[in-house]
């Protein structure tokens, strides 16, 4: 009965491991969060066809508008009136894509969409 706890224990382990990576690239992989007026993580890394979401940790308003202040671009543009508000945008394709906070234009990320 021991020898067969080992081997259950053993199975859990491993599975842990190899589950471990893709847990945590899921749940970090699209997620920007804006704080202190910043973008984190920037710049960010994802997939074609993935969904990024924004959320905003700060109590006044920001936007996420995509482009640069000099030159928006159009392809997105969202308002998050204050704390725990959200936006998000799926990138379909291939790229690296600039966002500013339309308030804040000091405020600048980037997704790398791969």
């Amino acid at each position: 009965m021991k020898r067969l706890w080992r081997i259950v224990a053993a199975l859990v382990v491993v599975g842990l491991v190899w589950l471990e990576p893709v847990v945590s690239r899921a749940q970090s992989g699209s997620v920007v969060t804006i704080q202190v007026f910043q973008f984190q993580p920037n710049p960010l890394e994802v997939k074609a066809g993935a969904q990024v979401t924004w959320t905003n940790q700060d109590d006044i308003e920001h936007t996420v508008t995509s482009g640069t202040p000099e030159r928006p671009d159009g392809r997105f543009n969202s308002v998050l009136a204050g704390k725990g508000k959200t936006a998000s945008f799926t990138f379909k394709e291939a790229g690296m894509y600039s966002y500013f906070c339309n308030r804040h234009q000091s405020m600048r990320g980037q997704i790398n969409v791969k």
